[in-house]
Order: structure tokens, then C-alpha cells, then sequence
């Protein structure tokens, strides 16, 4: 018998699981789409993690008997409550070992993290902040309630933007028809219709023009890219402020796709504002899948203390094996 570790990470559009020995040697891997129960519900998110599993496990050549512990990383598992709901999802995927379930920003914490103490700042779809000390772990809401809102935030801001511009309370500049000519709207009145009537996407595939925009010198979108990296930056220090580093340098993980887009100008204002706030801090980008995080999750909780050559296997391979 083969003792395996499962790692799973989901998020909005895509869900990846990996396998591993217990010396950290990868086994097998699988991917399929997204497992937020709050855009799709929880039946839907049982039968994918279900067919997710099946692949892995033969990806691997164990059986689902083999798999001495698990961790579920999930977007959408916000509150105490959500785990209860998913008690029956769980129970159907009919894992022999303890299986642990938490927000899908605690698999980005571990990758980047290996022993889980620090923070880590999610800026993708959405927003999500998440920090452990030595004893407590915090996290943001992720309800876009006092807190940054990843690339929905930085949309809603330009188009909030456009629609000054349109009726004369802010001065154009080139978002003003670049965002609509790019949806294919010449017109603002359709344009700002066809909003109203949900008949185009505003969502996080407008963020690398933006982007773009504030690169080349567009005033409104510099202020409104600068406005969400601080923000987000905010929220880290919020996170450090509940926990107790005792003194000790902080690490802060940075992942979703504004961290890693490569925009100068976010970049900038959010290491330069967390770095103000919290002197004693080491910034980095994380450049691993998250899932591999889930799987370290998993190992602290079958191992007493994760061996190290675990971690140096798990992470050489991390960079090199492809989940897809």
C-alpha cells in the first residue's frame, strides 16, 4: 500500500489536485473547472471534485484507499458555516483519512509559506487577505465590505470613471472610449445600455488594459490602479495588526493575477505602502501553483513535524510539473 497526500486547490474557473508520497514525491495530478459553490452550488462542486479525484487517483496508480489525508482549498469557504454546509460533499467523496477543509488563499499561504506563518495578499477576481502566527489564523471577508476587491474592484472603478467622464464631471482621457471601443460600443449611450441591461461582461479580463493604460500615462487609470494597490496593501497591515509576529520579520506572499501581471505602477504602491507599514517585512510574488500549498497544508496536519527533505521534493518539483 502506497501512502498518498491529496492537495486540492479551486477557485472560480479552475480546480487543480496533486498527489504525493509521504517523502513528497509528486504521484499523479488532475485538473477541471472551477469549484466556488457560491457561483455554481454545491451540487455542481461535489460532482466536479468527484471527477477530479477519480483522475488523480489514476493519474497517480493508487486507489482512493491509499489517501491518508487530504486538504481542500476552496474559494467560496468563508465562514464557519460554509464547512458545515460542505459536511455532506466531503462525506460523499468517500476519503479513507482526515480531510481538512479552508479558503483557497490558505494554499497560496503554504506555497509560498512552507510552514504557513505570514501573509499572504490575494489580488485576482476578487480580494482575500489571510495571515497565521504561531497560534491564530485571520483572514478578510472577501466581500468586498471594507476591503480590497482584486480586478471586480478595479473595473467597477474605471467604469465609474467613464461614466463621470460622460456626464462632465471628470476630465476625459483615452479609458474613456478605449474600455467601450474594446467591448464594441462606439456609442456610449448603447454602451452604458447594454451595461444597465447586463448584456456585456465587466469583469477581470478589462484588468491587463487597464493595466495597460496606466503603463502608457492615462491619468484616470493610474489613480484608479494606484487606488486598489493600496488598498490591497491596507489590508495586509490590517491582517499583521490582529496577529503577533513577536517581532520577527513577516513574510508576505503576493498571488492572483494583479501580484503577478508585472504592472509597474500597482506594483510600486503596494510593496512601497506594505513596506511602510510594516518595516520588518520581506514582500515576495508567489511563483508556484497554489495547490502545492494544499499539500503542504495536508502534511503538517498527518505529520508531527513536516520532514524536511518533504518539503525540499514537494517544492523542487513544484516548479517543474505542470497541472493541467
Amino acid at each position: 500500500m502506497t501512502k498518498a497526500l491529496l492537495g486540492i486547490d479551486g477557485g472560480g474557473t479552475k480546480t487543480h489536485a496533486v498527489i504525493v508520497d509521504l517523502d513528497g514525491n509528486v504521484l499523479g495530478t488532475a485538473a477541471n473547472g472551477g469549484a466556488n459553490w457560491e457561483r455554481i452550488g454545491l451540487q455542481a462542486v461535489q460532482n466536479g471534485l468527484q471527477e477530479l479525484i477519480r483522475s488523480a487517483v489514476h493519474d497517480a496508480g493508487i486507489t482512493i484507499e491509499d489517501v491518508v489525508e487530504s486538504t481542500f482549498a476552496l474559494a467560496g469557504i468563508d465562514w464557519d458555516e460554509d464547512k458545515e454546509n460542505f459536511i455532506p460533499v466531503i462525506n460523499s467523496l468517500q476519503l479513507s483519512g482526515p480531510t481538512h477543509l479552508m479558503n483557497d488563499s490558505f494554499a497560496a499561504l503554504f506555497a509560498g509559506i512552507p510552514d504557513g506563518i505570514g501573509i499572504v495578499s490575494i489580488a485576482g477576481t476578487g480580494g482575500k487577505t489571510t495571515g497565521r502566527d504561531s497560534s491564530n489564523t485571520v483572514q478578510t471577508m472577501g466581500m468586498d465590505l471594507g476591503e480590497a476587491g482584486g480586478a471586480g474592484q478595479l473595473v467597477a472603478l474605471c467604469l465609474d470613471s467613464i461614466a463621470r467622464m460622460h456626464h462632465g464631471i471628470a476630465k476625459k482621457t483615452q479609458m474613456f472610449t478605449l474600455i467601450p471601443t474594446t467591448l464594441g460600443y462606439n456609442d456610449m449611450t448603447e454602451f452604458f445600455t447594454a451595461i444597465a441591461r447586463d448584456r456585456i461582461p465587466l469583469d477581470e479580463s478589462l484588468a491587463p488594459l487597464i493595466f495597460d493604460l496606466a503603463n502608457t500615462g492615462d491619468a484616470t487609470a493610474i489613480e484608479n490602479v494606484t487606488k486598489v494597490a493600496h488598498q490591497h496593501a491596507l489590508d495586509v497591515f490590517g491582517i499583521f495588526s490582529r496577529l503577533d509576529f513577536k517581532g520577527e520579520k513577516v513574510t508576505i506572499i503576493r498571488a492572483g493575477g494583479l501580484h503577478t501581471a508585472g504592472c509597474a505602477i500597482f506594483d510600486q504602491e503596494f510593496e512601497g505602502e506594505v513596506t511602510r507599514l510594516i518595516p520588518n517585512s520581506s514582500i515576495k510574488v508567489l511563483t508556484i501553483p497554489p495547490v502545492f500549498g494544499s499539500v503542504l497544508a495536508a502534511a503538517h496536519s498527518y505529520f508531527a513535524a513536516v520532514p524536511d527533505a518533504f518539503s525540499v521534493h514537494l517544492l523542487t518539483q513544484a516548479g517543474k510539473v505542470v497541472v493541467q
